[in-house]
């Protein structure tokens, strides 16, 4: 149960959360998403990191959303009079109006951002008292068919991992994508010289962190702010876009596989710690 929460809606949430709304709030959610991700594997492990990063997402969101919500108190009370509404500071900030009741982001964006407190509060509640109520139901039968799953999926991550890698690094040609494409080509030549198919997961651990930085600084480009010339100039040289509905599909394909990659390596690394861990209770028992 705790790996679901922790593993797949807890970060999913936080990452649709974040691409709602390009904003510091948002960012708060994408670094949230990246180090969630990042502890998954250890989760169990260390159980007092993993409540304190759950008590952090919980007390921030319920902070973004009771922050949320007065600010559309105040717009529904001043209506388009108040200044606020039109800020750069509430744009960049994150504050959000009602603007078509078609399709209302900000109500999306409250509601996913109580469903990551609910989420995160159902875990601290797990793991703090471990009781399993829906262990002999139509419901804990069906968490352990999403576990049987999740293995399988991450074997398959595990095999395409290296294409996606080398996706990465070839659909935006730049200076931030050339260590992807160089750790692709090194991996291959291992692979071709040794023929061990575990050298296309060579640099995979440093991979990891980079790829979390890179995100960071592509999120943070899409901020709605006025950069310095000197800032676009260093961000257009080494490779950083604009994301829109107009962008190019390579750009786009770009930015969503250096994400896939990042979740995939995650995925993989959670493999290897758990096979790791099995190996050492079976040298501990004498098997």
């Amino acid at each position: 149960m705790g790996n679901f929460l922790v593993g797949f809606v807890l970060p999913f949430l936080l990452l649709t959360s974040s691409l709602i709304n390009w904003s510091l709030i948002s960012l708060v959610d994408v670094i949230a998403f990246l180090l969630i991700q990042y502890a998954a594997p250890k989760i169990g492990y260390r159980f007092q990191r993993r409540l304190f990063l759950l008590w952090f997402i919980i007390i921030f969101s319920l902070v973004a959303i009771l922050s949320q919500a007065v600010y559309l108190v105040i717009w529904g009370i001043l209506g388009d009079k108040w200044s606020g509404t039109d800020a750069w500071w509430a744009h960049l900030i994150g504050f959000m109006i009602i603007h078509s009741w078609k399709s209302p982001l900000v109500i999306y964006f409250l509601v996913i951002q109580l469903l990551a407190v609910f989420v995160a509060l159902v875990d601290v509640y797990w793991s703090r008292f471990g009781l399993v109520p829906w262990q002999d139901s139509c419901w804990g039968h069906f968490l352990n068919l999403l576990e049987h799953l999740g293995s399988h999926l991450r074997v398959a991550s595990c095999l395409l991992l290296p294409a996606i890698q080398l996706i990465v690094g070839i659909s935006h040609p730049s200076w931030l994508s050339l260590p992807f494409f160089i750790a692709s080509c090194a991996g291959l030549v291992d692979w071709s010289l040794t023929s061990n198919f575990l050298g296309l997961f060579r640099w995979w651990r440093p991979l990891q962190l980079y790829a979390s930085v890179n995100i960071i600084l592509l999120y943070t480009y899409q901020l709605p702010m006025e950069f310095l010339s000197t800032f676009q100039c260093v961000a257009d040289f080494i490779g950083l876009f604009k994301i829109s509905g107009k962008s190019e599909w390579l750009k786009i394909c770009s930015s969503a596989s250096l994400v896939l990659f990042y979740i995939m390596v995650c995925i993989c690394y959670h493999k290897f710690y758990s096979f790791q861990i099995s190996i050492r209770s079976d040298v501990r028992s004498g098997k």
